[in-house]
């Protein structure tokens, strides 16, 4: 094992560490915790994402790991504040040198940090009425949307895969229908998402939120320009 790899597994380690560590203070301090396991088919490949919810008085820390078999891939973490606006995001691919931390200030999105190697160092102006919403649709700020009266929302948010890799984008969440749903054996909102503008012809997909709680119980679309049709399904939460 190189020095390279010696490192990423030392920091895949170090974040284990940490989710265990956030998750042992639930017990003492008062904070909510939940966890969610999704399982994604996207061809015939499959991956499973754990998310972990810690709501505080000031909004939530989540974590969430996607793994391809016993492979941890990518790690996400997410803070956000009152209103559930996003705060911080940082993002990391092990097996690449990929790195980033995205935060919130005054002149808009501080992207910084490494991308497969090559630094990368932005701020990305937002428009006052579009909020940046990273990790949608699992953000607890679409509840607030689909609980709304509004039929749609236009909000910001940074890819994770290319042709959009690290860039950030406007996009659009529109309501589409309520009802019961077989495939997830509730009633649930289908909310179709999509690039706006030109950008939409590209990828669009909707996610189901359960009527009862807002929560996502799946999705069914394209996958990423270039990548084939996934089907993503919640197949366990913990409380």
């Amino acid at each position: 094992m190189n020095i390279k790899q010696k490192g990423q597994l030392l920091l895949q380690r170090m974040l284990t560490i940490i989710l265990f560590a956030l998750l042992f203070l639930v017990s003492s301090s008062g904070i909510r915790a939940q966890i969610l396991l999704y399982e994604e088919q996207r061809g015939d490949e499959v991956f499973h994402y754990h998310y972990s919810f810690l709501e505080t008085p000031e909004g939530y820390t989540i974590n969430v790991a996607r793994l391809q078999g016993s492979d941890t891939t990518d790690k996400q973490i997410l803070v956000t504040g009152p209103g559930f606006q996003t705060l911080s995001w940082r993002y990391i691919r092990f097996g690449e040198e990929t790195d980033v931390l995205a935060t919130l200030t005054p002149e808009g999105v501080h992207i910084k940090g490494v991308l497969d190697g090559d630094e990368l160092d932005d701020i990305e102006e937002l428009d006052d009425d579009e909020p940046w919403i990273q990790l949608f649709p699992m953000n607890p700020g679409m509840e607030n949307f689909i609980r709304s009266e509004e039929e749609e929302l236009v909000f910001w948010s940074i890819g994770t895969e290319s042709p959009a890799d690290m860039e950030i984008n406007s996009y659009s969440a529109e309501k589409e229908e309520t009802g019961y749903s077989g495939d997830f054996a509730c009633e649930v909102h289908r909310i179709n998402f999509s690039p706006t503008g030109w950008k939409s012809f590209f990828w669009n997909g909707d996610y189901y939120f359960r009527v009862k709680d807002a929560r996502v119980v799946g999705y069914r679309g394209d996958g990423a320009p270039g990548k084939p049709s996934s089907k993503t399904t919640l197949i366990k939460e913990e409380k």
